[in-house]
């Protein structure tokens, strides 16, 4: 099941605004959902570009892209790219400082991790 929120809603841990889409809800979930009044059922995607901006939209969430759930492809891929130049500079400071993993790990980690080596 695919919904469209209309209102504020904890999914999976994260919380969701009106106006974003949940993809592939568990039925009984969705309809906790929908009774509540917070979302509405839409269509399955089908096409494959559906699925391209959601996997762009995934990315930029996991990224730290701002608004990602709502952004079209063009500043998805921008985001993502700022983004990913922002983690490599940060993971090329920490493999010089001689962190363990740099290349393994999230930007806010890693300049905690640039931070409290920078002061010793």
């Amino acid at each position: 099941m695919d919904l469209k929120l209309t209102g504020v809603v904890k999914y999976e841990g994260e919380w969701k605004q009106p106006n974003d889409i949940i993809r592939n809800v568990n039925d009984s979930v969705g309809k906790s959902i929908i009774d509540a009044g917070v979302g509405k059922e839409i269509e399955a995607l089908q096409d494959d570009s559906d699925t391209e901006l959601q996997a762009l939209r995934e990315r930029a969430k996991e990224l730290g892209v701002p608004n990602a759930g709502r952004l079209g492809e063009a500043k998805l891929k921008e985001g993502i790219a700022e983004k990913e130049a922002e983690l490599k500079e940060l993971q090329e400071k920490a493999f010089e400082l001689g962190i363990e993993d740099a290349y393994e790990k999230g930007a806010a980690t890693l300049a905690k991790e640039i931070e409290a080596a920078e002061q010793k």
